[in-house]
């Protein structure tokens, strides 16, 4: 999949187009994506993604951003996988968010890009102070011979899903739910930084992660995945204070099984599969030993169990197995997309 930051490219003209964040990913995104690739297929033209960076909240809004749900580049590798050729990442800038829906629509979809579908969910929202919607968007498209669709949103426990509300379920610990709404585990990525030293003078010696890129999963202790230089390790995580020794400064601490090297100043890419227990005080440094080893045999086997459900034929864009069930689950829970359909 080919990057760009405008719209000024002859590869471009012509294409089949979505528009909007992506945050996440998730499977409603992959439904409209699937369905964009489908009409993009049978029109004989490029799938195209329009995005923003950074999230237009940070630029119209006075509150800014929710932190994403994932990191840009990791954003660009979904898409791709998704059977997107093209995406085009425009900066979020003041000016283009003045522009009008008008404006938008005819100079930029129908003269710069000469675009010849767009496929979008019941929501979409457009121009200055989201003047347009849908239905404008479906009138304007019908007078110039542009073929439209709107895919209806894929569900989760009765509800749309949605970037929020994957985000506040990750808040919340429950990583279990925004797999299930993502299609894959939840992952993040901070830098490994020096901590106190205090795990590695237990006999388990923690990454101390910050600057994370991505929202921060409730304080607990989770089974996941560290993956470093192409290798991936079975991973306990904790999340919150240390009470059994009366700290209560919340930290984002890693321990890798079976790897020994240095990580100082490096990017850790975290998976969380499980959430195991609450952060706990212990009355004994033992008895946190003791809960520690059942934490980390934890994270091992469910590292084991979910790694043995990757398929060695099943691969993401850059050579990782993924596992089998997420495609499964997003190919079998999505709805179908309804032409020429408004809400």
């Amino acid at each position: 999949m080919r990057v760009f930051s405008d719209c000024d490219h002859p590869e471009l003209r012509g294409c089949a187009l979505t528009i909007g964040n992506f945050d996440g990913v998730h499977r409603g995104h992959l439904a409209l994506l699937r369905r964009l690739r489908e009409i993009a297929d049978r029109e004989g033209t490029p799938a195209a993604v329009m995005t923003f960076d950074p999230h237009p909240a940070a630029v119209v809004s006075s509150r800014g951003a929710p932190p994403p749900l994932v990191w840009p580049e990791r954003r660009t590798e979904l898409l791709a996988e998704a059977g997107i050729d093209f995406a085009i990442v425009l900066p979020s800038t003041p000016a283009l968010f003045r522009t009008s829906a008008r404006d938008f629509f005819h100079d930029l979809l129908r003269g710069r890009l000469a675009i010849r579908a767009i496929v979008e969910g019941p929501d979409f929202r457009f121009g200055h102070d989201r003047e347009g919607d849908v239905r404008l968007l479906a009138d304007w498209c019908d007078d110039h011979g542009i073929h439209w669709e709107i895919v209806p949103p894929v569900e989760h426990g009765g509800l749309p899903i949605s970037s929020s509300r994957i985000r506040q379920a990750i808040r919340a610990g429950r990583v279990d739910q925004a797999e299930e709404m993502l299609s894959r585990p939840f992952a993040t990525i901070g830098t490994v930084v020096h901590g106190a030293g205090r795990g590695a003078a237990l006999g388990y010696p923690t990454a101390n992660l910050q600057d994370l890129r991505t929202v921060i999963p409730g304080p607990g202790i989770y089974a996941g995945l560290a993956k470093i230089d192409g290798n991936t390790y079975a991973a306990a995580i904790s999340i919150g204070g240390n009470p059994t020794f009366g700290e209560e400064l919340i930290k984002f601490e890693v321990f890798l099984c079976d790897f020994s090297g240095d990580l100082y100043g490096r990017e850790l890419e975290i998976v969380f599969l499980q959430r195991l227990r609450d952060v706990l005080r212990f009355d004994s440094v033992a008895a946190l030993l003791d809960r520690m080893a059942l934490d980390v045999e934890a994270a091992r086997q469910r590292a084991a169990e979910y790694l043995q459900g990757c398929r060695p034929d099943q691969h993401s864009s850059d050579g990782r197995s993924e596992p089998s069930t997420a495609s499964q689950s997003s190919e079998s829970c999505s709805r179908s997309a309804v032409p020429k359909q408004l809400p």
